[in-house]
């Protein structure tokens, strides 16, 4: 099968399309700010001031007893990594973003027309939508506004407002604004903490009163992640693709999981089906399960070994004997012919397997999001592969080596090259296996069974 060397480019657009609609919940129709009318503010003022004058401090305090407590409400995490205590009756809606960070969408309770919040968590390596430049967590806050916020018609003028730090974090910043979107106009309240590997936001729109209450007993609590998260099948697939789920900023598979078809979704079919085509040349169902084989019995990893033995790659006597072959062969097939000789040594005809390995589901989550399969049938391909992938290699390191050569060989870039893609990724696979409750946290041994 020929396979085109850019079909792992899913691109900037994609990834974005998913987060913003994942984050709908902030696009609800703003109720006015409240206001009284100017037509006979005159009178009204007169007698209200000698109604005010004759009640005195006392009934004051009499509607300050009387008035209702404000109810509140633990919300917590698809991931489990944290909880939100907000305002009691909101309808929660979770989007995992990716192995270790997920969206939560809370929509507007009994009694509170148009107001909304959300809420996201993840890693400091891989925040959602990708960002260029993340060097503090103001960026973090510029960043997550901008990405809850674009392309749903929604302005706000956001100020600095104070802040105390929540319990368990380094470091808490908030801010507040009007929000404006068609002619409405409401409040908006965020605030956003770290801790030393992890970032945190909470997203407020609505009326002025109920950000008032919200703001009375909002907080973010930090969990035991450990003992929360899956650690069974569900995770070890998750784990899987979770290099490339970190670089796209976000799990295709699970978030349109999450979406569960409604609002956004036919975008989101168009979309992925159009990724498919341009980068992957699949336009079937039938295509689909041909290319995930293809990946599981040939794939690139077939290439890279046939294409080190016509240079005699298999044959060298030496590491340093075949570079001066693989150098012969000039710019880019040297990097490839490296990173496949790398691998070679390393795992022999299962070279770069892993880098086809983890890509099952990545075509997977865009087939089941293109309408080509169902949600059970893409897991079990998944399934499929990483019961593959236990039987070739014998724990996460060699399986992320063994993909880190194989993006090497197919963008042919030299992981030893500072400035290459490739190392970048390499550098990202650090970050995930350094983290105590990253996605490689999850046994290799996993016992792998259907969860679905």
């Amino acid at each position: 099968m020929a396979v085109c060397r850019n079909r792992e480019r899913m691109g900037n657009r994609m990834r974005k399309r998913l987060v913003l609609l994942a984050a709908a919940a902030v696009s609800m129709t703003l109720s006015g700010c409240g206001g009284a009318k100017k037509g006979d503010a005159q009178t009204k003022a007169e007698t209200g001031a000698a109604q005010a004058a004759e009640a005195g401090s006392a009934v004051k305090e009499e509607k300050k007893e009387s008035e209702p407590s404000v109810e509140s409400q633990e919300y917590i995490s698809a991931d489990g990594s944290y909880s939100i205590t907000m305002l009691k009756g909101f309808e929660q809606t979770d989007v995992p973003l990716q192995a270790n960070g997920s969206m939560m969408g809370l929509d507007s309770a009994a009694g509170r027309p148009g107001f909304s919040a959300v809420s996201m968590g993840s890693v400091k390596s891989s925040v959602p939508g990708n960002p260029e430049r993340m060097e503090s967590l103001e960026d973090y806050a510029d960043h997550v506004a901008h990405l809850a916020l674009d392309g749903t018609g929604m302005q706000v003028d956001w100020q600095e407002a104070e802040a105390e730090n929540a319990p368990g974090m380094t470091r808490t910043i908030a801010r507040e604004g009007i929000a404006r979107m068609n002619g409405a106009k409401g409040r908006a309240y965020a605030v956003y903490m770290e801790t030393e590997d992890s970032y945190f936001a909470v997203i407020l729109i609505g009326r002025d009163a109920d950000i008032g209450e919200a703001k009375q007993v909002l907080s973010v609590t930090l969990l035991d992640s450990a003992s929360s998260q899956e650690k069974g099948s569900k995770a070890f697939l998750s784990a899987m693709t979770a290099v490339l789920d970190a670089t796209n900023g976000a799990s295709v598979v699970e978030t349109y999981r999450a979406l569960g078809g409604g609002a956004g979704a036919g975008p989101i079919t168009e979309k992925a089906k159009a990724l498919l085509s341009e980068s992957w040349e699949i336009n079937s169902a039938e295509e689909l399960y041909e290319t995930a084989d293809w990946l599981m019995s040939e794939g690139h990893n077939r290439d890279a070994v046939e294409f080190l033995k016509q240079y005699g790659g298999t044959d060298a006597a030496s590491r340093e004997e075949f570079a001066v072959k693989a150098q012969e062969a000039g710019a880019g097939k040297r990097e490839s012919l490296m990173a496949a000789y790398d691998a070679w040594s390393a795992y022999g005809e299962s070279a770069v397997a892993a880098w086809d390995l983890s890509r099952v589901g990545t075509i997977m989550g865009f087939g089941y999001a293109a309408g080509y399969c169902t949600y059970e049938e893409a897991m079990d391909k998944m399934l499929e592969a990483a019961v593959k992938a236990q039987e070739l290699y014998d724990s996460w390191d060699s399986f992320n080596q063994s993909y880190l050569y194989g993006y090497a060989y197919w963008a042919e870039e030299s992981l030893e090259d500072p400035d290459s893609s490739a190392a970048q990724r390499a550098g990202l696979v650090e970050t995930l296996a350094g983290q105590a409750n990253g996605p490689f946290s999850v046994d290799w041994g996993t016992e792998l069974v259907k969860e679905w």
